[in-house]
């Protein structure tokens, strides 16, 4: 943890040094009101007149610590393009940084983007005084309409035949492959059946992040069966787990938002995977 903490005393001062960067958060699980590990990623948001002294190049990085590795990565707030750089350094430390235009300050003050946590590192001018300070609350998530709902689970088990015919071609490669996909759309179903009975005030965490603690405990025990080694029979079994962990959550799901579980669909495909289990084995 001294490591870390070293590090992130670091990046506070190249940020001092730098005159073009007026500000500097830590966001995420770092600056929530939760216990970390040493493992846990420092996510940094700079606030700079411009990013492009930090995006042309990587060298300034070397003026933290020295690098592992350094990924050019993006994404999207408010249809603004925010560059970011994933990087590890000595000691396998993690930091994300993302750049932002100073007038990204005016609009955190205006709204609860940061409600969920955020730790003022840097302030050359003082504009963060006008920040709410966090409440630490839970994000309120947002019901999907029975459009959505039916989408996915549509969805679903039109990739469960792409994994059932590459299993009888035995493609094993590719059936893992579209595999990763049907895992996808099983972590939404157990994402909304876990905020259905929470009344969508229930945090689930991004990507399935520490889903042992949010999920119930009947659907930690049968994801032990949905994920197979690189084998014909055992893919095959974890299969048919997968389509019955879905099928069971959906159902659930759906009863629970008073909307329709597309039966028809969950017929045909089911009877149609059977049919091409059994003709493999013939």
């Amino acid at each position: 943890m001294n490591q870390a903490n070293n590090l992130l005393s670091r990046i506070i001062e190249w940020a001092e040094r730098e005159k073009g960067i007026r500000a500097l958060f830590l966001v995420g699980s770092r600056a929530r009101n939760e216990s970390v590990d040493a493992l846990a990623d420092f996510d940094i948001s700079v606030f700079a007149e411009t990013h492009h002294p930090y995006t042309t190049n990587n060298q300034w990085l070397s003026e933290i610590e020295k690098v592992w590795v350094c990924v050019p990565e993006k994404f999207t707030r408010e249809d603004e393009i925010v560059p970011t750089r994933l990087v590890i350094f000595e000691a396998g430390v993690k930091v994300d940084f993302a750049f932002y235009g100073l007038h990204v300050l005016d609009e955190l003050a205006d709204g609860d983007e940061l409600d969920t946590g955020f730790k003022v590192l840097l302030d050359k001018d003082g504009t963060t005084q006008g920040l709410k300070p966090p409440t630490f609350g839970k994000l309120k998530h947002a019901k999907p309409d029975e459009n959505e709902f039916v989408n996915l689970v549509n969805e679903f088990w039109f990739e469960t035949t792409y994994v059932a015919k590459y299993l009888k071609r035995d493609e094993l490669w590719l059936a893992k492959f579209i595999d990763c996909n049907l895992k996808k759309f099983l972590l939404k179903i157990i994402e909304w059946h876990e905020q259905s009975k929470h009344n969508w005030d229930y945090e689930t965490y991004y990507m399935g992040k520490g889903m042992k603690s949010w999920a119930s405990a009947d659907t930690w025990r049968s994801l032990h069966q949905t994920f197979a080694h690189f084998d014909g029979d055992d893919s095959w079994d974890s299969l048919f787990a997968t389509i019955n962990l879905f099928r069971h959550l959906a159902k659930e799901t759906a009863e629970m938002l008073g909307f329709s579980y597309p039966e028809e669909v969950d017929r045909n495909i089911t009877g149609f995977i059977f049919q091409i289990r059994e003709g493999q084995e013939r």
